[in-house]
């Protein structure tokens, strides 16, 4: 079956059609024709896998990883940097609108980022052992099954070289001594750190002789095991210090990061006197940049790892406004509600299933204006849209490539109330 590639999809697949129907066609770029193998039907669309390449984009590159379309952590390699900016402007408005029903909003063009490959300062990799020694590397796309690496074209140089010394450390273990499930390293963009994560069943005390192996080396040398006591590093955004340890959530593009809190800092417009409540706060990120601009803020987080070393962050930082509270979002708003506390300005920065169930309580505190970060289109619509009905008006959304090479997009909204 032949077809020719229109647009791409949230997802990273290109989108065709053959007889009224919608095929999503893994690896398929918009210009393509090309043949197609069906590899599943879904009544009104279909999914498919290229057979051959009969003319190409004039957007197509070749990848410079050698286990792109294998691997799952990038899907637009094979795409010019210009097209996947493009790209990911016109799939969050198509989301917007479809989800959303919000058709005449303003949408800023989306900020590039200033690296599109060597960007990343934090990853996650599965390791498992195989046929006589262990392996390191990303799940393969939509499966469980393990696609080895030695190392990631995306990911920050110290970072890569750690890739690549645990690659070669794990591979000359011919035995499957210990029970490993992943291992989180984070780059401070000077020097790597490490967190390895037992399995379920093993006894984080029998990967002492593996963390002492690897401190041989000065690449995997400052490396700790989940459970223990993590290496702590600090890094800066934006002149504020911040601590952090690898099982951490933090933003992976930290240059893309420092110009979406700067996008925050401007679009909150604070005057000095406001309350602000920051849900799903993390280490402090956002949080204490908005309190040296405004009365006191809040922070609310359901780790108490991050909270507590947001709390470090704020007194290295000199920052008194701010508290911070251990509790999940859910929980904290709704005895808010009880309380009948008041926001001028509520920022929510939720995980990508989103923010739907305390949107409610949300509401009923009645802040002035809203900032919500996504990562997320198609969640941020869907919330968007119920804040609509709410009682909130959506005044401008800004995307940000915070992910090179990948379909994912980040993004920040303003919402004021109506």
């Amino acid at each position: 079956m032949e077809i020719q590639i229109e647009k791409l999809a949230f997802g990273g697949a290109g989108i065709g059609r053959t007889a009224g129907k919608v095929v999503f066609v893994r690896g398929g770029l918009p210009g393509d024709v090309v043949k197609v193998r069906i590899t599943k039907e879904k009544g009104s669309y279909a999914e498919a896998e290229i057979e051959e390449i009969v003319s190409s984009s004039p957007e197509r590159t070749k990848p410079p990883c050698p286990v792109f379309g294998k691997c799952g952590g990038c899907q637009w390699q094979h795409l010019t940097y210009f097209a996947q900016l493009k790209a990911k402007e016109g799939i969050l408005r198509e989301t917007l609108e479809r989800i959303g029903g919000l058709k005449y909003i303003e949408i800023d063009p989306i900020v590039p980022s200033p690296k599109e490959y060597g960007y990343r300062d934090r990853v996650t990799l599965s390791i498992r052992f195989e046929k006589g020694s262990y392996l390191i590397g990303y799940h393969e796309e939509r499966s469980r099954r393990q696609i080895e690496i030695e190392g990631c074209p995306i990911a920050s140089k110290p970072i890569d070289e750690t890739i690549f010394r645990l690659s070669k450390s794990l591979s000359s273990m011919s035995t499957a001594r210990y029970l490993l499930e992943k291992v989180h390293i984070t780059s401070d963009e000077k020097i790597a750190y490490i967190t390895l994560v037992p399995g379920w069943e093993e006894d984080p005390k029998r990967l002492n002789s593996f963390r002492n192996q690897l401190k041989k080396s000065l690449e995997t040398e400052i490396v700790c095991i989940a459970g223990d006591d993590e290496r702590e590093y600090e890094f800066t955004i934006l002149g504020l210090k911040f601590y952090s340890i690898p099982s951490l959530f933090i933003q992976a593009n930290r240059e893309i990061h420092e110009r979406l809190v700067e996008t925050l800092l401007e679009w909150s417009d604070l005057k000095g006197d406001e309350r602000v409540l920051d849900l799903y706060s993390g280490i402090g990120n956002f949080s204490l940049h908005l309190a040296k601009r405004c009365e006191e803020v809040v922070g609310v987080d359901v780790s108490a790892k991050a909270v507590n070393h947001a709390k470090k962050s704020a007194e290295a930082n000199s920052i008194t406004n701010v508290a911070f509270d251990a509790s999940p979002s859910e929980l904290f708003i709704g005895e808010s509600v009880k309380r009948g506390d008041r926001f001028d300005l509520i920022v929510l920065d939720p995980p990508r299933e989103g923010a739907k169930d305390i949107l409610k309580e949300l509401a009923e505190l009645s802040p002035k204006r809203i900032i919500y970060v996504s990562c997320d289109p198609p969640t941020l619509a869907r919330d968007l849209k119920t804040l609509r009905e709410m009682g909130y008006r959506t005044l401008k959304i800004r995307p940000f490539d915070m992910f090179p090479q990948t379909y994912h997009i980040e993004s920040i909204a303003l919402l004021m109330k109506i």
